[in-house]
């Protein structure tokens, strides 16, 4: 009977670790944000943008962040861009932490036809996780690079449609870069008396990775120009 209590203990016990490592291959989620836009000088404005994020079916809270940021027009085709970030990440399977973010842009922007434009975006972005923890094997720097291409469609003086990709190639410190994560954004960009409603249908899937995450969701970021 001894024996066969330490068995069952034995199994029970190995259920609930193999029960904590499970990782959730397939998701829900949402990101909401708000931004807002001021030009300083000609050919330059700055932003300041707030979001939240959810997860888990839309039922827990993933992400808080705050953006800040510049953009200079070096001509019809051609602008420069940076922003820094903070993150307050409640982690999917970790505890929480905080992160910092900075990002250098190279974006394009050209005419396919009188309807159709193509955008294009070189991003090297910097990020410092777990900044505020004590422990130093727990801060973790680490950066990437993202290209992103963009089809728009001027459906009307208030509308633009598109359809993005982007791929996510993760450099650490151990490890030979690599590519990491896809992105896809089918989208509407419309036009109200104050500002413009980004709402967007994404898909987002990990990459060399043994149990990738899927992860859709629905993303609406609202921008003011003041």
């Amino acid at each position: 009977m001894k024996r066969f209590c330490i068995i069952i203990f034995g199994v029970m016990a190995s259920i609930q670790l193999f029960s904590q490592e499970v990782k959730v291959v397939n998701d829900i989620g949402f990101w909401g944000g708000l931004n807002i836009e001021k030009e300083i000088v000609k050919d330059f404005k700055i932003n300041i943008e707030q979001q939240i994020r959810l997860y888990t079916n839309i039922t827990e809270f993933d992400d808080y962040l705050i953006d800040f940021g510049g953009l200079y027009r070096v001509n019809k085709n051609f602008k420069l861009g940076g922003n820094i970030r903070y993150t307050y990440n409640a982690k999917r399977w970790k505890e929480n932490e905080h992160h910092f973010r900075y990002n250098l842009d190279l974006k394009y922007r050209g005419r396919l036809s009188y309807r159709w434009r193509v955008l294009y975006r070189l991003r090297y972005q910097y990020e410092y996780a777990g900044l505020l923890v004590d422990d130093v094997s727990l801060k973790v720097h680490y950066s990437n690079i993202r290209n992103k291409l963009l089809f728009e469609y001027d459906l009307n003086k208030n509308n633009d449609v598109y359809l993005s990709g982007e791929l996510f190639r993760l450099s650490l410190s151990y490890k030979d870069p690599f590519f990491n994560k896809i992105r896809f954004y089918l989208g509407d960009k419309f036009q109200t008396r104050i500002g413009k409603i980004n709402i967007a249908l994404g898909y987002e899937q990990e990459l060399n990775n043994s149990y990738p995450l899927s992860f859709f969701f629905l993303k609406t970021v609202y921008t003011i120009r003041l």
